[in-house]
This record gives structure tokens, sequence and C-alpha cells, in this order.
């Protein structure tokens, strides 16, 4: 067996061919991670490939990490370095892959893929956020309510119909707007649209984020789609209820989003999505909601700036406790270390 008391016995190699940092699973799980690894004296350095440079610096003890954009290639090192412990970050589908460990975001993830060994969590915990200036509730507020969401078009269809249906409704009773913040390059949106009168289509941009979603008020996070009408069956013998729940959520299921909000102090309403609910479990901290009266009772409790002020206070807390990269880091560090030991010892 390896000793590995020390930290320092070990280094870690990135392998990232796009080391573009708009690029969420760069800048989280290669450039950031990096960074931790090197804050807890784990010498961490990204590179494009192992040249014959670097080739000659690869210890038995050196552990190479393929970034998501180059899992396609981990082949080639898994044959080229066949004795050093060797992980991917967050593959595609539910593959069984032949590395020695993977490293994802979330809970959904780890579980679609299951068939695999040595699976480590490490949520996506936007480090450019974690020291920013959040929202400030002591200025005066707007009279207009400004909803906003973050993310890729994909997740605007999930606001069918629950989600509109409660923007509608909450439109006849208050004057509010929808900043929706995407990729220039998107489709239109058309599955999902609430019918209110200002919906304002935002390009994403790292460098204006912040401010952007600083200028809303209520952060929304749909991702389930809603299939409850399909599921009701006159002769069905799986012991089903017309009251039941029947959704669909996509395997990379994650709360990166609802954690971009949190971090900027704005209060989420977000939906039952397994990973929300390690902080959303607490209803001090958000709302976790489904049907449309759960949107809309949220949206109503937070009409009301000094409860948007409290639920934001009280998500930041518990996000500060329960996501410091820093101990997530020391985590991830330790399992790869028992897998490096366990390596040895076959």
């Amino acid at each position: 067996m390896i000793n590995l008391n020390r930290g320092n016995n070990i280094d870690i190699i990135f392998i990232s061919t796009r080391k573009d940092i708009s690029l969420a699973s760069y800048r989280i799980w290669v450039n950031d991670l990096a960074h931790y690894f090197n804050e807890i004296d784990i010498e961490s350095k990204i590179l494009s490939n192992i040249d014959e440079k670097n080739k000659n610096k690869i210890s038995k003890t050196t552990i190479i990490i393929i970034a998501k954009t180059d899992v396609k290639d981990y082949l080639f090192y898994r044959k080229k370095y066949p004795n050093n412990v060797l992980g991917i970050i967050n593959p595609p589908g539910q593959s069984k892959y032949d590395v020695d460990f993977i490293i994802v975001g979330s809970i959904e993830e780890k579980d679609s893929l299951s068939q695999n060994k040595n699976i480590f969590i490490f949520p996506l915990i936007e480090n450019k956020f974690q020291n920013i200036d959040r929202k400030n509730y002591k200025v005066t507020q707007q009279e207009r309510l400004t909803l906003g969401y973050h993310g890729s078009y994909t997740h605007l269809a999930k606001f069918s119909p629950n989600l509109s249906y409660a923007i509608e409704e909450l439109s006849k009773e208050c004057d509010i707007s929808l900043k929706v913040i995407m990729d220039k390059a998107s489709p239109k949106w058309k599955v999902g649209r609430p019918n209110i009168n200002s919906i304002e289509i935002i390009e994403w941009s790292l460098k204006t984020f912040s401010d952007d979603i600083l200028s809303c008020d209520i952060g929304l996070v749909p991702n389930i789609s809603d299939n409850t009408p399909c599921l009701i069956s006159k002769n069905d013998v799986r012991g089903l209820y017309k009251t039941d729940y029947f959704f669909r959520m996509k395997n990379k299921s994650n709360a990166g989003r609802m954690f971009v909000f949190i971090q900027h102090g704005i209060p989420v309403i977000a939906d039952l999505t397994p990973s929300n609910m390690h902080i959303l479990g607490q209803p001090k901290n958000g709302y976790a909601v489904f049907n449309k009266y759960g949107w809309l009772s949220a949206l109503r409790e937070l009409k009301d700036v000094k409860n948007r002020e409290v639920v934001a206070r009280n998500a930041l807390n518990s996000f500060n406790d329960l996501y410091n990269p820093i101990v997530w880091a020391e985590d991830l560090l330790a399992n790869m270390k028992d897998v490096l030991n366990e390596k040895y010892v076959k």
C-alpha cells in the first residue's frame, strides 16, 4: 500500500482541450476544482494533453482526470497510462466506462451511472459567485415584481402547464415582469411561454450575468415535465391513484441553476427535483413545488419584500454550511486516495 498520509504524495493532471471559462463544466469541474486542490496543497495543473515535457513527470501517484468535453478520448489515456488512476467528468448517457472513478454533480447523475464503480459527487458550486455583492434589500423596491430565469432554453418548456398558469394568475394581482437569461443562439421560446405583457429575453454572458440576475426579485427553477394527465387508467393494477404525481426529469438533473440564485441572495422557487431538496427540504430556505397552486402560493408569499429577504438570507446561510467547496474538494481527494490505495493493493 502507498503511504498517502501526506497529501503532497499525490499530484493531479486535468486534461482539457477546451479551456473555455464560459463553459460551466470546465469552469466548475476543471478550473475551479484545480484551484481548490492547490489550495489544500495538492499540486494540480490543467493540460491540453500530456506532451513529452510532462510525460516524464507522471508518477504512479499522478491522478489523471479527463474533462467532460474530452471524455471521448478517455480510452487513449487508459491505454497509454494503464497504471495510473484515471477519472472522467460527467460522461454522457448511462454507459459503463473503463475508468477508476467518475465525477458528477448530483445524486441523479450518480444514480444514472451506477453500473460504474467509484462515482463521486462534486456539486455545481460557482467559485466566481462565492464572494460577490448580493441583492440589496435596503434600497427602495420597485413596484413591479421581477421574476427571473436563467439556463438552457430546453427548460423553458417546463413552465408548461403549472408555472405558466401561476405567473398568469399572479399578473392579475400585481405588476410583474419575467426576465429570461439564456444563450443568444437559443431557439425562439414557444412552449410554456406565459401570456403576460412583459417578458424580456437577455443574452447570457459571464461578464454581465451577476448584474442581470441581481435585477430579479424571485428566482424560478423549473426542471420537471408534468405528465400527470397520462397517469389515469381505469384498469391499472399498480396501486396508482388519480391524485398521484407523474413527472419526468433528465438523468443529468442537478441543483446548479438554483445555487446561482441563492449565491446572489435571490429567493428561489424550484420544483421537486431531488437535488433541490438538500436545501429546500428545510421550508425556511425557499419553496419546492410541483402543481400550479404550489407555484402560485409561493409567488404570492414572495410578493412581500420582507419575506424575500428572510428566505434569501436563510438559503444563503444553509448553502454556505452545506456547500463549502474546500470541504467538498477534501472529501473528493479522500475518495481518490482510497481508489489509489486500492489500485496498488491489488
